[in-house]
């Protein structure tokens, strides 16, 4: 909504009697036919408005708005048939003659429905006109490079499939590049049931010179894939393409994937699939790209938007006029959730201790619900599998489960998948892991904490709400579902004294956000564009420097043994870990010099952990990653060798067990307090290397009751193999790539064995601990490979799979084919 139309619809909203229709409507209240007659011909005239000028589209979402509050309030639904059929908003009027919801002319109707059936997506659903227009058009692009910009739920795996399926049997390698484990499962999950008869990679080293495959891949596997071998990629999609545009990392890992594919292949076509991106020209890398772009402008959801206020008022705020209605006073926060509570409610925290104090205070709120089997089943393996102490069993009496970053994969996707199939569990708290890769059916959103919510992600997240494919064709009215329910939740508990959300909620009185692009590598970065605070600018331009002079480096010739070591901290994001390269560049190429002996006592017998820490710490002062510098410390070097040589072989139950028992030493020793990080961190601790710390990273273990240990402990073996995987792997990596460590060794401390065999499995996905339980079964043997990649179980594994528990059954049903 551009300000001409701001201006435009405040002063709408300034005329007495449209004003007051319009706020009866919004609340539901009753009005008279001779008002119905005045709004509908309102809608009328705004459409009228569109037509003549198609750049304001707010006029034609007001109209609809309108239109649909009218026809779902009156349940006569002749204006929203009218409305849909002409503005091509077909899933909707499909349902109304599906549904019998609307009958004109038996002829007319019938016809109307078979023509809706000329607008039928690969998947069966019926497209909107426009959807269908811009995908048809997207196949028969012949720009390179194509951005696909839709609201969440418009068909993004359709798209990549249509796409895939387009090249027949035409050799191609195509990489689809996501952002998160969850959302590589889930679309590796999309393409074998696709059957595309490709080669199906997950893993970098799972390619074995095929010049026809799919790799589903995140950025930094990508990246490795490409640097490591003769290789390029003929077809890239980048989903969640808006993570371009952010300054961590792993948005500059993204862009030099596509920067070296290009380098590498000129010709290749990259296809961006984003909900949120406005203008495509921001994700180029260089002014000479061209990216065209085809979006999708309008969205048949219409969210109603809430505010429960600290005093303990409520209102409803209307987007096109900007206005709050007030609707009731004194209504408590408890009183509040249960009567707005939908069949499927998703409550929004930040951080994932608050995510887990949330859904304990809810359980305060929300009474026991009758228990059945299948709630007693997950009750049952959570303790058998989990722990009997684990804050989640609990929460299932109320029919409430929570989610976040910081539990365990497994865990967090079968409570996700619990939650998608179970009717009696109707909250779900989670942080924003659930943004990328998690389609649930929630019909309700509470939200609770508004930082670091900007107006593209508040759309993001109400997005989530009611996705299409649990509106349309189900064979019933659901229709109430495209004004999806929104509440802001003000509170001092879990966001701020003297919360106030308003500003963040008339962000939403447009669906336009101008892109905010923090990338440095992308070619629309504009450093005096961005805000900082002045005591932090010239360091923020510092280090902006830094990373840009890296990528050039990166393109330019190695001659020197220096060059190319630097190359390496580079491309493998070890450079993150220090704020200088020069020392521990130095420190490597001395340490190098002993690969010819790499494979000779004492190096041979030397420890992982004493190998990194000789080569990429000892007499290095400007590591700046405190997770890295305490492996200068011998005790967490031997945790950290124990963690990665036992720990992971052990089932979850076990670890946990293990963990707190560990915890209970720590806690009755002079050393209390532990380190978890910002997102569980209660208190600062000032070390050697820290003696200034303020920041609130440490836990004080002795101040913790036993069931809270639990809980701890299953939140730190997320945190210490998310480590692992992130930060200590890439130092094996490197000592591997540069002939400092064996085959065997690498295989040993990666993926936990030197078999070959279960090396594959655990490319694949498959956990170091499934492995070495199904070996334990004597059920590896029924495990194979088809010719394309996928996982196939004989006849006896599947007789197997009766014999286990529902968690374990999930945990492997994920990877078959």
């Amino acid at each position: 909504m551009d300000s001409i139309e701001k201006r435009a619809l405040t002063d709408i909203g300034k005329e007495p009697r449209f004003s007051e229709i319009l706020k009866k409507l919004t609340l539901g209240e009753e009005i008279d036919n001779e008002d119905k007659t005045y709004i509908l011909g309102a809608a009328m005239i705004l459409i009228r408005r569109y037509q003549v000028d198609q750049r304001h589209k707010s006029y034609a979402d007001l109209a609809y708005y309108i239109i649909l509050k009218y026809s779902l309030q009156y349940k006569d639904y002749a204006p929203l048939y009218d409305f849909s059929v002409n503005f091509g908003f077909y899933p909707i009027a499909k349902d109304l003659l599906q549904n019998d919801l609307y009958k004109g002319n038996p002829i007319i109707d019938c016809l109307g429905d078979i023509k809706l059936d000329n607008y039928r997506g690969a998947d069966n659903t019926t497209l909107t006109l426009e959807q269908y227009i811009e995908s048809s058009k997207l196949l028969n692009e012949s720009t390179r490079e194509t951005c696909y910009l839709a609201p969440t739920s418009f068909g993004k795996s359709s798209i990549i499939v249509d796409h895939i399926k387009q090249l027949d049997d035409q050799p191609s390698k195509i990489a689809i590049i996501v952002p998160t484990k969850s959302l590589l499962i889930q679309t590796l999950q999309m393409i074998r049931e696709s059957d595309l008869r490709r080669k199906l990679i997950v893993h970098d080293e799972m390619y074995n010179g095929e010049a026809s495959f799919i790799a589903v891949l995140t950025q930094e596997r990508a990246l490795r894939l490409l640097s490591k071998n003769n290789i390029f990629f003929d077809l890239i999609f980048i989903d969640e393409a808006h993570n371009l545009l952010k300054a961590d990392s792993r948005s500059i890992l993204l862009s030099r994937v596509i920067g070296k594919n290009r380098a590498l292949n000129p010709s290749h076509r990259v296809l961006y699939l984003s909900p949120l991106i406005q203008d495509a020209a921001n994700l180029r890398l260089s002014s000479d790209q061209n990216i065209s772009s085809h979006s999708i402008k309008f969205n048949v959801k219409e969210p109603e938007i809430f505010e429960l206020r600290l005093n303990n008022e409520t209102y409803q705020y209307n987007r096109f006029l900007n206005v709050f209605y007030k609707l009731k006073d004194d209504i408590k926060k408890s009183n509040y959730l249960i009567s707005a509570s939908g069949n499927k409610n998703f409550i929004y925290n930040y951080r994932p201790i608050k995510v887990e104090q949330l859904a304990r205070e809810l359980c305060t709120i929300i009474p026991k619900i009758e228990k059945t089997e299948d709630i007693n089943q997950i009750s049952r393996i959570l303790a058998s599998e989990v722990h009997p102490d684990f804050f989640a069993i609990d929460h299932l009496k109320h029919g409430v489960v929570y989610l976040h970053g910081k539990l365990p994969d497994l865990i967090k996707e079968y409570l996700e998948f619990k939650y998608k199939n179970l009717t009696e569990l109707k909250y779900i708290v989670a942080n924003s892991v659930i943004l990328e890769g998690m389609n649930l059916p929630i019909d309700t959103l509470f939200i609770f904490n508004v930082r670091s919510l900007k107006g593209k992600e508040l759309m993001n997240l109400i997005g989530r709400v009611n996705r299409l494919n649990t509106i349309f064709g189900h064979g019933e009215n659901r229709l109430s579902r495209l004004l999806p329910k929104v509440h802001f939740i003000n509170n001092e508990e879990h966001y701020r004294i003297g919360s106030k959300m308003e500003n963040k909620i008339t962000l939403l009185r447009s669906r336009v956000f101008d892109d905010q692009v923090h990338n440095p590598t992308l070619a629309a970065f504009n450093i005096e564009s961005i805000k900082k605070p002045s005591s932090s600018k010239e360091k923020y331009i510092e280090k902006i420097e830094s990373i840009q002079k890296n990528e050039k480096f990166l393109i330019s010739e190695k001659i020197t043994k220096d060059d190319k070591v630097r190359e390496y901290f580079i491309q493998s994001g070890i450079i993150e870990f220090y704020a200088d390269l020069e020392e521990v560049i130095d420190r490597f190429i001395e340490a190098s010099s002993i690969s010819s002996s790499a494979h000779q006592e004492p190096w041979r017998s030397t420890s992982m952990m004493d190998k990194i820490e000789y080569v990429f710490l000892r007499d290095i002062t400007n590591i700046s990653d405190y997770e890295i510098k305490r492996l200068l410390s011998k005790e967490a070097r031997n945790y950290y060798e124990n963690h990665i040589l036992i720990t992971q072989k052990k089932a979850l139950r076990e670890n946990i067990n293990a963990q707190v028992k560990y915890f209970n030493e720590r806690a009755q020793s002079d050393d209390r307090k532990m380190y978890f990080g910002r997102s569980y961190g209660e208190e600062p601790r000032e070390t050697g290397a820290y003696p200034n710390n303020s920041e609130n990273t440490y836990v004080d273990l002795s101040k913790k009751s036993e069931k809270e240990l639990v809980n701890l402990a299953v939140v730190k073996l997320k945190m210490e193999d998310d480590f692992v995987g992130f930060k200590l792997g890439k130092f094996i990596l490197m000592l591997f790539d540069h002939d400092l460590i064996s085959v065997n060794e690498y295989n040993t401390y990666i993926y936990g064995t030197t078999d070959e065999r279960k090396i594959k499995l655990t490319k694949y996905g498959l956990s170091v601990s499934m492995i070495a339980r199904l070996e334990a079964d004597n059920q590896l043997g029924n495990l194979q490979f088809d010719d394309f990649n996928n996982l196939k179980a004989s006849p006896e594994f599947e007789s197997y799979l009766m014999t286990v528990n529902d968690f374990y059954k999930f945990e492997i049903r994920r990877y078959l084919g």
